[in-house]
């Protein structure tokens, strides 16, 4: 029946079809198994002829699609231009198409056929322009929504019918929704993507029957994802993709909304703000979903303020991007990941609404289009460069539907050699398809390597002479001689200081006097294991006027071989001592030891006396000036490491104490407890306090005095914080009272205490208050800790939770994370806190647990020395890297062995062998 369709139809079809002749036969092949092929010839125009031939030939899955359902095309496509479908109109149609009772293949057939129906009269929406693909996008994205919609009540109905309805403890119903992430979450979703979920459900504490709520839920949702991703003649539904859901792989496949608050208070980090900024409602419970969004969502996405870590943490994602970004791909361009694509257009978008949504909700959008333009209205993006994105972010999404439609695979790369191929799918000529690539993605590469520069450390390296001449290579000479290993670098960044560039301007006389100390400092700086960071923290201090002063006084000639030493090993002190430069005089008086609290309370009332400073800014300005002088003891004390360092700790937490105990205004009544690293004494470089408040029977005074006491803590003043404060670890976290009473502590120990706060209470230590209360709290604390002998579950929890924990840890094989990585820091801490349950030692210090405990049990002696060595690391990590975590790459590292006096290559073999010997030791503990 071809010669029923005029030769010039064939014709104009040919500019738009890559295999011009399989279309034909493709055509043929539909007629021929079309029931009634006249009523499809009788249908057709010329421009419906050609769209099916595009349809037929522009995707396999499509021309399969139309074969197998010939009437499909003449049915569908009528009213194209103005019928765009939401969830209800989908779940609408549904309702006629599936039927709720029939069995699990045929639902599922039943769904894939719809999806594919649906996606054909999309991208012939595409295809002829009806509609923007910010809209075409929205529209499909709501056809997973009703998908999993009806997949949920299916589910559901069925399980309350074999174990019953499901009831909170209230008796009130239990119910469940779904959460859409990735780019079905931010109504974007690729027309062959899987789809991001995750499943919540409202309580935890209630039954259907003889299940638990997480239980029955569980049923419930596996359920739904074996419905989803069941493979049909149809193909699947869709793949389901739950790795984003808590704990990932290894998390429980539902989660009640108070252990995802928990989850996200806890363990939630930068990635996961990210993943979240695009969650939305998708399915069950709307009003469960708005109280996901309100309780976890906002909060934990959405922060008030910005702070230096998060701006980090940002960065460090925005380096992985662009490490993936560079990655060659066999030849291939990859349009997601690849340098200048869609991924650095929805990161930069994501960024800017992760900092500034907080401050203005009207930027908490996960829609990347909609949100550009938010962001131009706050004036982020200039009016052409949201235009710019939109266009580019369209045209690379459109070509990302093209790869992947084509052969019907998530797929985001293509060759040179596709481009002709690619250009004639996308309706354009290969040098304009070329061009437009190019010009595209490389403005974008370019605004996202200039989205928020990284503030790496620069590899500063030494310098010597020829300054004055400005002879570079004499100067670049004499410093790799010393040691220096960019001299290029440094000579030029003090010629700069010469020249008077970076916003450093020297006067004459301070230029004579540099260029008199500059062969002195040079030569301080060569004698140190890593002259480059020598120069670097040198380089802090001396932008600062007052630490030019300092450096250039010849009343200071004393001070700099101290400061050089303090320069060459700890950037975190030479921060503050840059930032504070004032307080050099002061700091640099080195102590032989460690001051005890009457020395603390003298120099106090110094401060108090001679300083005109408020009172925050008098806590915090003395807390800097003792934690500098606590660590430079450390660093230049003569003594065992081990000895040293457990000193070191004690010296800040009994700053800490101190502090608290000035800070303290109750009368009788109130006691305040530390937990974690605070409450064992073992706090360290930039550790929060992790503290609770006890009353005997609190009153709304004593209330208002705690949260006085915390504003005043936490408060952001010129001189900084005081302390980061962390009080989720009292009953209930964050949400729980501020000043509970001990019955309260007695009654939930006892009925609603979970495992994990067994654990983390091992380490409460009294801080300051009502004695009487005190000796009574530590009654009901030993209770809650030994009353009951810790059983087999109980340490399979313990076990477990380490295990979820686990991922936390940075997942990249130049990095070592010495804290939730196999054998860390986690590992030796959950071990020895096993141990103080099972043999009832009160004793809230790891360390003085391990030497006690380690004389009764042989394994604990070596893992007791791995973990003095994981923390040693730690401190070192800490102090020779501003804002220095538990994570460390290989210069970390190199860093780290070159300030214990080890080569690298024997401090990674004993770190990584510490690290696999401390988890062999703790799955042999925790074999249950």
């Amino acid at each position: 029946m071809l010669w029923m369709v005029p030769s010039q139809w064939f014709s104009s079809a040919e500019r738009y079809l890559t295999n011009p002749k399989k279309a034909e036969e493709s055509f043929k092949e539909l007629l021929e198994k079309h029931p009634e092929p006249k009523s499809l010839l009788d249908y057709l125009n010329e421009r419906r002829f050609i769209l099916l031939l595009r349809l037929l030939d522009h995707s396999e899955c499509m021309r399969k699609f139309l074969i197998n359902h010939p009437t499909d095309f003449q049915n569908v496509i009528p009213g194209l231009w103005y019928v765009s479908k939401r969830k209800e109109d989908y779940l609408r149609e549904l309702g006629e198409l599936v039927s709720l009772h029939s069995e699990d293949k045929k639902f599922s057939e039943k769904l894939a056929y719809y999806r594919h129906r649906e996606l054909m009269r999309l991208l012939s929406k595409e295809f002829l322009g009806t509609a923007k693909l910010e809209d075409i996008l929205r529209e499909y994205s709501e056809l997973p929504d009703a998908l999993l919609e009806l997949a949920y009540r299916r589910s559901l109905s069925e399980a309350i019918d074999l174990y019953g309805q499901p009831l909170e403890e209230d008796q009130k119903p239990a119910t469940a929704c779904i959460v859409g992430l990735g780019k079905l979450g931010s109504y974007e979703l690729n027309y062959y993507s899987d789809i991001d979920i995750m499943f919540i459900h409202s309580s935890d504490k209630g039954r259907a029957g003889k299940l638990t709520l997480n239980e029955f839920f569980s049923k419930v949702f596996q359920k739904v994802v074996s419905l989803m991703t069941s493979i049909t003649p149809e193909g699947k539904p869709y793949e389901v993709d739950l790795d984003l859901r808590p704990f990932g792989k290894s998390g429980p496949i539902s989660m009640s909304l108070r252990s995802a608050e928990l989850y996200y208070e806890s363990y939630g980090r930068m990635w996961e703000r990210f993943a979240l900024l695009r969650a939305r409602y998708s399915a069950g419970d709307p009003e469960l979903y708005r109280a996901f969004e309100r309780e976890v969502k906002e909060p934990f996405v959405f922060r008030k303020s910005i702070d230096y870590r998060v701006l980090e943490e940002i960065r460090l994602i925005k380096a992985q991007i662009n490490a993936q970004a560079k990655k060659s791909l066999l030849n291939k361009i990859n349009v997601k990941t690849g340098e200048g694509g869609i991924r650095e257009v929805e990161f930069m978008v994501q960024a800017m609404v992760l900092l500034f949504g907080g401050k203005f909700p009207f930027l908490r959008e996960g829609n990347t289009i909609r949100a550009l333009w938010k962001l131009h209205q706050k004036g982020v993006f200039s009016m052409e460069e949201v235009e710019f994105l939109e266009s580019a972010y369209v045209f690379l999404r459109k070509l990302e539907h093209r790869i992947q439609m084509k052969n019907c695979t998530q797929n985001h790369a293509f060759s040179p050699q596709e481009a002709p191929l690619l250009a004639k799918l996308m309706d354009m000529d290969v040098e304009e398809f070329q061009r437009r690539f190019q010009e595209y993605t490389k403005r974008i590469s370019q605004m996202f390597y200039n989205m928020l520069p990284a503030q790496e450390e620069k590899e500063l390296d030494p310098i010597m002479a020829y300054l004055l001449e400005g002879d570079q290579e004499s100067g670049k000479e004499l410093l790799a001689s010393l040691g220096f290993k960019n001299p290029t670098r440094a000579f030029n960044i003090l010629l700069n200081y010469v020249q008077g560039s970076l916003g450093v301007s020297l006067s004459s006389e301070e230029r004579r006097q540099f260029y008199e100390l500059l062969p002195q400092m040079v030569k301080m700086m060569a004698s140190t294991p890593d002259p480059d960071e020598t120069l670097n923290n040198f380089d802090k201090f001396f932008s600062n006027p007052t630490g030019r002063r300092v450096i250039l006084s010849s009343s200071k000639e004393d001070f700099r071989t101290r400061l050089c030493k303090v320069f060459s090993l700890s950037s975190y002190l030479s921060t503050l001592i840059s930032r504070n430069p004032d307080l050099v005089e002061d700091v640099l008086t080195l102590y032989q030891d460690y001051p005890d609290q009457n020395r603390l309370e003298e120099e106090f009332e110094r401060y108090r006396e001679r300083l005109p400073l408020s009172p925050e800014n008098l806590f915090r300005r003395f807390k800097t000036v003792w934690e500098v002088r606590n660590a430079l003891v450390y660093l230049v004390k003569q003594e065992d490491r081990y000895t040293k360092l457990e000193k070191f700790f004690l010296s800040l937490s009994e700053l800490a104490d101190f502090l608290m105990k000035k800070l303290w205004q109750f009368s009788d009544g109130v006691c305040l407890y530390a937990l974690g690293k605070y409450g064992s004494q073992e706090l360290t470089i930039g550790s929060d306090l992790d503290l609770v408040f006890v009353a005997r029977s609190p009153s709304f005074e004593e209330v208002k005095l705690a949260q006085q006491m915390i504003k005043f803590i936490t408060l952001h003043t010129s001189e900084g914080y005081l302390y980061k404060l962390d009080f989720r670890l009292r009953p209930m976290g964050s949400k729980g009272e501020l000043l509970p009473s001990i019955d309260f502590y007695r009654e939930y120990f006892e009925k609603n205490a979970r495992t994990w706060e067994r654990i983390a209470w091992t380490r409460a230590r009294f801080i300051v208050g009502d004695t009487a209360l005190r000796d009574e709290f530590e009654e009901v604390i030993e209770n809650f800790l030994f009353d009951k002998p810790i059983t087999e579950r109980e340490i399979r929890e313990i076990r477990d939770m380490r295990f979820a924990l686990e991922s936390n840890a940075k997942k990249d094989k130049e990095l070592i994370d010495i804290k939730f990585g196999k054998g860390g820091l986690i590992d030796g801490e959950f071990l020895i806190q096993l141990y103080i349950l099972r043999e009832k030692l009160r004793e809230p210090s790891m360390i003085r647990a391990y030497r006690v405990l380690a004389q009764k049990h042989s394994l604990l002696k070596e893992a007791f020395e791995i973990y003095m060595f994981l923390r040693l690391v730690e401190t070192r990590h800490r102090l020779s890297k501003e804002h220095g975590g538990s994570v460390l790459n290989k210069k970390d590292r190199e860093r780290v062995a070159s300030s214990l006096n080890m080569s690298f290559e024997d401090f990674e073999d004993k770190l990584r062998e510490s690290l696999k010997r401390m988890r062999e030791i703790f799955l042999e503990v925790f074999e249950v």
